[in-house]
């Protein structure tokens, strides 16, 4: 860290001499150009013209009989850095095909632009004010409280259909990872989404949170089928653990400390009804398939409970 005494020039002029090894790392001299970003909190960000306009990019080569896990592993992690455009090689057009067709599903603003026998080229077509921290995290919320919802109602919509909604829960949490990773790199990022860098860590957290509840709201679907779950105190639970989703959502959006804390307290509430619960299955025929649903449902509950406590840690 250095510190630079503000200095007056032509009169009127404020002024601070750049670093002489930070121009030369770039290049820049009389005249260059840079970009600067700002915040109402006293923040600055400046970086050379010429970098902050420069277009990144990826080259991968799908080798025949790749391990197409790994070739997906890879491509999401150019996603999440934050990569604009990625060109696509391989020999074998049917792996080719498949890598993409799945990076397409678990992607958001990709698109293919241009493509030819054994090559193809994907690039990023959405602007980042169309989808904010703010609008990806809300239709998180939507799926994952359908996936819980749907996982006890009396009147099941095909399993299919559950899948879908869960992956595109994972299809958001991944954009939120690879908006985080852009605010890192262009500050322009969090001056859009009108939020600070601790923010945007909690939008990155609680999307991570909302994922795994997603996950626990399937494998009870998963678990009952298309069985009807009769058992009105742990129906009761579920329905519980999804209001406090709900609410802790709520405060998270609106910046709610104070609820968020109150909320925070019902923990032990879950943890009580879980061992009542618990002691009422003792002996019941279907006993070990409803405590493996409690424990998912206590789950849903203690993970939104985390979300208030992330509202207390990044929100003043």
């Amino acid at each position: 860290m250095e510190i630079r005494k503000i200095q007056k020039t032509g009169g009127s002029t404020l002024v601070v001499s750049l670093p002489k090894v930070w121009c030369q790392n770039f290049d820049l001299k009389v005249g260059s150009k840079v970009m600067l970003n700002y915040n109402d909190k006293g923040g600055i960000m400046m970086e050379p013209f010429e970098k902050s306009q420069t277009s990144t990019g990826a080259v991968m080569d799908i080798k025949k009989n790749a391990d197409m896990e790994n070739e997906m592993r890879m491509l999401i992690s150019k996603y999440i850095q934050g990569v604009k455009r990625i060109n696509i090689r391989s020999e074998d057009k049917k792996a080719m095909d498949d890598v993409i067709h799945r990076f397409l599903e678990f992607t958001i603003g990709f698109e293919i632009i241009d493509e030819k026998t054994n090559e193809a080229t994907l690039e990023d077509l959405i602007s980042l004010p169309m989808l904010t921290f703010e609008k990806g995290m809300r239709r998180m919320v939507t799926l994952v409280r359908s996936i819980v919802t749907e996982s006890i109602s009396d009147q099941k919509i095909p399993f299919d259909y559950i899948l879908q909604k869960e992956d595109e829960v994972d299809k958001f949490n991944i954009y939120i990872q690879r908006l985080f990773s852009q605010s890192l790199k262009d500050y322009s990022v969090l001056q859009l989404n009108n939020i600070s860098s601790s923010e945007a860590l909690s939008y990155l957290l609680v999307s991570r949170a909302l994922e795994r509840i997603a996950d626990h709201g399937l494998r009870i679907y998963s678990l009952l089928g298309q069985k009807k779950l009769n058992n009105s105190d742990l129906k009761n639970y579920i329905k519980s653990a999804t209001e406090i989703m709900n609410r802790s959502m709520e405060y998270f959006f609106k910046k709610d400390v104070l609820s968020a804390n109150l909320e925070i307290s019902k923990k032990e509430y879950f943890k009580s009804e879980r061992d009542n619960i618990n002691r009422s299955l003792r002996g019941k025929a279907d006993g070990i398939l409803l405590a493996e649903i409690l424990e998912d449902a206590e789950r849903i509950a203690l993970y939104s409970t985390d979300i208030c406590e992330l509202i207390m840690d990044y929100f003043e």
